[in-house]
């Protein structure tokens, strides 16, 4: 018997759908396959402070085959619970000044709909480059 993937498994299935955008695919893979990912995803952003998506978009992207603006956009969804369990571990420990991290976020939050309404525009692969040359420059700025 194989074993359950998202798509046949309800109600988890529905839960975790996200639609895809572009024409892309539905992802349909073992749910062990996608909570494994998640995991790393939970991981690497609880260690690092970021939600993971650096980690779970080229994740998503060439281990679960999914579209270049699928794996953005479901990446953005599961960043949001990661962050939430993230920020009570900090929160317990008493590492966050929140009144920073409101304002922050309040610009945040502007700047992400502006972002969410470029990528919509990008072609895949557009997408793919931009994507690449931030963690490049990111990487390489967060080194010096």
């Amino acid at each position: 018997m194989p074993a359950p993937t998202f798509s046949d498994t309800e109600p988890f299935a529905r839960l975790c759908s996200v639609a895809p955008m572009h024409g892309g695919e539905s992802i349909h893979q073992p749910a062990v396959k996608v909570l494994a990912l998640g995991l790393v995803g939970g991981v690497i952003g609880g260690f690092f402070g970021i939600g993971g998506g650096i980690v779970l978009v080229p994740l998503i992207v060439y281990a679960l085959k999914g579209d270049q603006h699928t794996a953005h956009a479901t990446s953005l969804g599961s960043i949001v619970l990661i962050s939430i369990a993230s920020m009570i571990r900090y929160a317990v420990d008493g590492n966050i000044d929140f009144d920073f991290g409101i304002a922050l976020g309040a610009g945040g939050l502007a700047g992400s709909m502006i972002g969410a309404s470029v990528m919509h525009r990008l072609s895949a692969n557009s997408l793919r480059i931009v994507f690449s040359v931030v963690l490049i420059v990111v990487g390489v700025r967060m080194a010096l």
